[in-house]
This record gives structure tokens, sequence and C-alpha cells, in this order.
């Protein structure tokens, strides 16, 4: 068995006789086609068996090794509900108006937040139902509707950092 941290919110993925590749990032950069055998919660983790995979040993040469599932093989993401990677690309629009791209989704635990990049400037909105008017994700278009003052806050903040960075850039250099 192969202790699994789960990274997206549907074990339904994990499901026996999915067919799963499993890499090892770094040196070895191995790369193995598999599938699951059994998949449980156990002891507080979540635990997989993976085809040939029959011993202790030969699960410890896949320590911080990464399981992939073909995005082919996900389920439709519920209604109202996104995958991350969907969102990333996407041109976000205010009253007509480009506002950025999104280039991140931020998750906080119970605030996800949207980083965009506009020409180089970094802002950051909240991925909330009262901002989002509208989510395409085929068109790669988000309509959203901000509360008076959120960009240029980001943009306060945003000139913030870079004075801290730029003074912690000198203080390192020291």
């Amino acid at each position: 068995m192969v202790r699994v941290r789960i990274e997206f919110d549907d074990s339904r993925l994990f499901e026996a006789g999915r067919a799963v590749i499993l890499t090892l990032e770094g040196k070895s950069g191995q790369r193995v086609e598999t599938e699951i055998e059994k998949f449980r919660f156990q002891h507080g983790r979540w635990v997989a068996k993976l085809k040939n995979i029959d011993s202790i040993s030969e699960a410890e040469r896949w320590i911080g090794g990464r399981i992939w599932i073909p995005k082919k093989d996900w389920p439709e993401a519920e209604e109202g509900s996104f995958y991350s990677y969907d969102l990333e690309g996407c041109a976000v629009y205010r009253e007509g108006e480009d506002i950025g791209t999104v280039v991140e989704v931020l998750d906080y635990g119970s605030t996800t937040l949207l980083r965009l990049d506009r020409e180089g400037e970094e802002i950051l909105i909240p991925f909330a139902r009262s901002f989002l008017k509208k989510i395409d994700t085929r068109a790669e278009r988000i309509d959203v509707e901000l509360p008076e003052g959120l960009l240029e806050v980001n943009r306060k903040l945003g000139a913030t950092n870079k004075k801290e960075e730029k003074t912690l850039n000198t203080k390192t250099r020291i």
C-alpha cells in the first residue's frame, strides 16, 4: 500500500481499475503506467494499492512521487464548480473592461482568490459568488462586479510590496 495525499477533493478518481501514471521527479525522472487495485481511508490517511507495487520496499522507492490521472478520465465539474486549471488563462472583465488574465487560483481554505496579471501588475480578487456575474470557461472569460475601490487597493498593495522587495533586496546585499 502507498500513502496518498489527495490534492483533489473527489476520491472517485481513485476507484479500483483506474489507469494512472506514477512519476518520480528529480534525477531519476521515473514514469510508470499502472492502475489502482485498492483505495481506502486508513488510520487518518488515504492509501492506495497500485498494480505491480507489491512490497514495502517497492513502495518506498516512490516516496515523494505523484500519481497522475489523465484529464479525460476526470469527472465533469458539478454545476457552479470549476477546476482551477479551467479558470487559469481566462480574461476577467469588469463592465466590459479587460482587467487582467487569471494566472493562478489561490486556495487558502475558507478563501479562494484569483491572481490576475494585468500587463505585469498583480491583481487579487476574491472568487466569491457575490462578485462573479458570469463564468464561461469555453470562451475563457469571467465577468465580475467588484466593490468600488477594490482594484485601487490592489494597486496600492502592489506598490507597497514592490517597495518592501527593494528594501529587502538592498538589506540582503549588505
